[in-house]
Parts: C-alpha cells; sequence; structure tokens
C-alpha cells in the first residue's frame, strides 16, 4: 500500500496518516517507512516472537527491530534488570558505574579483539569512534570499506553500500548531503576480492587509516567470507600498521559471544557492536586493543574525544549485562542455529518444490530468501538481478499468513531464543501456500 493510499478504516491507517502529517514518511528513517509498501501499520505492543498492532492483530515477528532482538521481546530478565537498574537512577553522566565496568569486562572476556572499551547507544556511533580512532593512531585519512558492506549513516562510511551496476568500484554516496571530502577519503573494493585490497595497500598504504568491514556482510542478505580473505586483510594491515575494524553490529552476540572474529579465528584490531548485545536496549561499544582505545582517556596524553551525554546509561548496560549472561549461560546460539538450519532448508526444498528460480542464504540465525537468482552470493555483484517484485509480493502474501519481515528484498529474516518448532511449521506451512500463488 502506497503512502498515498492511506486507509482510515482501522486504527492503524488512522495512526499512519497522523505520521505522515509530522514525521517523513510516516516513520523513524526511511527503511522503517517501507514497512507500508505492503499495507498500514503501527504496533502497540511485543512480546516473545508476537509483535502486536493497535487493531489487536498478532504477527509472528522475523524482523525483530533489524535484528537486535535475540532473546525474544519483553524477556523478563532483561526487563527486570533494567527496571531495577531505572530505580538508582538512569544517568549519573559522571564518573564511573559499577554496571559499566561488569560489562566491559564482560565484551573483554568474550570478545577476542577487545581490551578495553567504550560504551555509546548506537552502532553508527561505535563505527564513528572507531574510525576516528584510526585516523589518530595512524595520522592518515582514507579509510578501505567494501561493497554491500553498511556501517551507518555517517559520512564516514555510507558509501557503495547498495551501488547501482554502472557504479561498482566507484565511491557511490548513498545520501545527499553528505560532504564530498569524506567520501573522497573512502575507498571501495568488492567483498572477497584479496587481489583488490592488495592493489589498495601497493597504491594507498602509506595514507590508509583502516579498513573496516562486516565479517559477515549481512545487509545484503548474507554474504559469508572467503577464510583466505579475511587472512588476507589481517596480513596486510597487521605488515602495514592499518588498523582493521570489524563492524559486529549485526553479528556480534547473534552469532557467538565471540563474534565473527571467534568463529573465523581472524582477530582485528577494533570491534564494534550493538544491537543484539542489549536485546533492543540502546547501547552499543566499540572495544580493542589498549593502545587503540586509551586515546580517548582524557587525560593530556590521549586527544580523541569520545564522547555522548547517554553513553553508559544504566538500563541498557543493565540489560546488556543480563544479555550476555543470558546468552552465555542458556547456549541460545546453539538454538537459534539449529531453528535457522531447518528454516533455510525448508525453504530450499519449496523452491524446489515449486520450480521457482531463487537461492536462499543466511548464517545460524539470519536467512534470507532472494527470487531470480541462485549462484552462491561472494560479491556484492551477485546480488544483481535479485527479482524485487516478487520478493516484495512474497512478504505481502506472508505478512497477510500472519509473518511480519520487511518487505526490503535485500534485508533479511531474523530468528530469536523465543522462536520454536511451531513457528518453524507455521512459516514452511504458509510459505508453501504463497509460493504456491506468486
Amino acid at each position: 500500500m502506497t503512502q498515498e493510499s492511506t486507509s482510515d478504516a482501522t486504527e492503524s491507517g488512522r495512526i499512519v496518516k497522523r505520521a505522515k502529517t509530522v514525521i517523513p514518511g510516516g516513520a523513524q528513517t526511511g527503511l522503517r517507512a517501507q514497512a507500508y509498501d505492503t499495507g498500514d501499520v503501527a504496533f502497540e505492543r511485543a512480546e516473545d516472537a508476537t509483535l502486536t498492532t493497535v487493531d489487536g492483530d498478532d504477527y509472528t515477528d522475523y524482523h525483530l527491530g533489524f535484528g537486535p532482538i535475540i532473546l525474544g521481546h519483553a524477556h523478563d530478565s532483561v526487563d527486570d534488570a533494567a527496571r531495577r537498574a531505572i530505580d538508582g537512577g538512569v544517568l549519573y553522566g559522571a564518573g564511573t558505574t559499577t554496571l559499566e565496568v561488569e560489562v566491559a569486562e564482560r565484551l573483554v572476556e568474550t570478545i577476542p579483539s577487545v581490551e578495553q572499551v567504550n560504551f555509546c547507544n548506537s552502532g553508527s556511533e561505535a563505527t564513528y569512534h572507531a574510525i576516528r580512532l584510526a585516523r589518530a593512531k595512524t595520522g592518515n585519512e582514507k579509510i578501505l570499506k567494501f561493497e554491500g558492506c553498511y556501517h551507518g549513516w555517517h559520512d564516514y562510511v555510507d558509501v557503495s553500500v547498495y551501488p547501482p551496476e554502472d557504479s561498482l568500484g566507484e565511491q557511490y554516496p548513498e545520501s545527499e548531503g553528505m560532504l564530498s571530502s569524506a567520501v573522497e577519503n573512502t575507498l571501495v573494493v568488492p567483498f572477497n576480492d584479496s587481489e583488490a585490497v592488495e592493489e589498495v595497500f601497493r597504491e594507498h598504504g602509506d595514507d590508509l587509516a583502516g579498513v573496516i568491514l562486516e565479517p559477515v556482510p549481512h545487509s545484503v542478505g548474507c554474504i559469508l567470507p572467503r577464510q583466505e580473505f579475511l587472512d588476507t586483510l589481517r596480513e596486510l594491515t597487521e605488515e602495514t600498521n592499518v588498523p582493521l575494524i570489524f563492524d559486529e553490529v549485526i553479528s556480534g552476540f547473534r552469532h557467538s559471544p565471540h563474534g565473527a572474529q571467534g568463529e573465523f579465528g581472524v582477530t582485528p584490531d577494533l570491534t564494534c557492536v550493538a544491537k543484539a548485545l542489549g536485546n533492543g536496549y540502546p547501547v552499543a561499544a566499540v572495544g580493542g586493543r589498549e593502545d587503540l582505545l586509551s586515546q580517548a582517556g582524557g587525560d593530556n596524553k590521549s586527544g580523541v574525544v569520545i564522547s555522548g551525554t547517554y553513553s553508559g546509561n544504566l538500563p541498557g548496560l543493565a540489560a546488556a549485562r543480563e544479555t550476555i549472561d543470558t546468552i552465555v549461560e542458556e547456549d541460545v546460539q546453539s538454538h537459534v542455529t539449529d531453528l535457522g538450519e531447518k528454516y533455510r532448508d525448508g525453504l530450499r526444498d519449496l523452491l524446489a518444490d515449486h520450480c521457482i528460480s531463487g537461492r536462499v542464504v543466511g548464517h545460524r540465525s539470519i536467512f534470507s530468501l532472494q527470487f531470480g537468482v541462485t549462484d552462491k552470493p561472494e560479491t556484492y555483484e551477485d546480488i544483481f538481478g535479485l527479482d524485487e517484485a516478487t520478493f516484495r509480493d512474497f512478504a505481502a502474501g506472508m505478512r497477510e499468513r500472519g509473518h511480519f519481515f520487511t518487505p526490503n528484498p535485500y534485508k533479511r529474516h531474523h530468528l530469536s531464543f523465543a522462536h520454536d518448532e511451531r513457528h518453524l511449521k507455521s512459516y514452511l506451512d504458509d510459505a508453501d501456500d504463497v509460493l504456491a500463488n506468486l
């Protein structure tokens, strides 16, 4: 349903209509507004794996807020921890708290690259801080990133996330209003292309401040890294003393408490985490080598400014501590990984049964159905040819049957600890019906 066709017949429709008057697009960010492509929706509450609209309609949630909800909505122990923290005040803004020490210690214990930590409130902030730390350490300005990797909304790296085919290999700004010098200082090459990386180091090695990547690019569904590619990045950055930055905003604590770096055995110099770190609460962090983080220490010898009034807010940290402990103690990843394999296998069988051209990609608790393309994706270029219209039809049909995920064909489904075999059966049964009618 387009914005012009907003209906007054439902409470959701009336709220969306009001929203479009006072909020650009009717939702916070254009990506959220895309939900209106298949109808008006205004949510009122969420619990476990269920989203409920203001009209009382229930949906099994596979969007999960773009991925932060790893334990399930309104998780009792996480929310109780946040409530207890609120009882002592939400924000102090001075000194240190026991909570921030405890959460920092947990990050140091679980993530291989982390020796020290600075907290913030979003993944974009974390990558912003990481790049500033890298530039300060090297004295250089150029950043190397990869096509199809998203690292936040800021000018530093909002480049070539979804470039059109005729802009491959170029610096493609994703937004109007970006600082041209920031775009010019962001070098871009294909993901998984070791030769292209080596060429950049030959030409710009003396000017590089850092290399940043999603070790598993999930902003385009899922592209798994070649081990040789990750090893090459580590070897080149170590040889040239260029900080290697892993953006684990999506993968950290969703795929493993140790992040993708623990899974693939490549330890970066800086790591950014957010999303699943707090099961939906606004908390994020940049961590890494002590010599890099100490630049932001605030004394006369450390000149990097990392600031934020709400950084280290108590409810967010309390939620993070409880989320990390629950993930580790209850082996959450084993459950969601096993379930993710069953969803992917089931969807592959359905594509074959209905003779529909497409592929199912994903890793652990994440999966994505991509129509019109069949080869395993190894670079962003392998996304071209994706049938966007068919995916939107599929998303609309599934939503009519009570399954919610963004109709954006480049995004992904997520699973949480609250999803189980019942959700799996319902999803696959309904997907069978929808695919038969596409």
